[in-house]
């Protein structure tokens, strides 16, 4: 696999990472600052965190964040298939169409 190295800093410390190719760099970056700025938030919020517990705090965050977001798509999903059933008597043309079957 073709990597492309990239060097960021957080919390004042530069790492290097390598990522593969296909990821694009600025996708790359911005999720990298997200992270960063939550840890940012996170640490000025509490004192006295280790790099340990604030790696960890910070992963606890964002994974409840994650769910919380899942959780809303899965009822917007419901909600669009509901919609999708009751738009989907109508034909292409606008028209109403049902049909029988003996």
């Amino acid at each position: 696999m073709r990597t492309k190295e990239i060097e960021v800093q957080v919390l004042g410390r530069n790492f290097n990472f390598n990522i593969p190719k296909e990821i694009k760099t600025e996708e790359f970056l911005e999720i990298v600052d997200f992270v960063a700025g939550k840890m940012n938030r996170i640490r000025k919020e509490t004192e006295d965190l280790d790099s340990f517990k604030l790696g960890l705090l910070t992963s606890i965050n964002l994974a409840e964040e994650y769910f919380s977001l899942k959780r809303e798509n899965d009822k917007l999903r419901v909600i669009l298939d509901k919609i999708d059933r009751m738009v989907a008597p109508f034909d292409e043309g606008g028209r109403f169409s049902i049909s029988f079957s003996s």
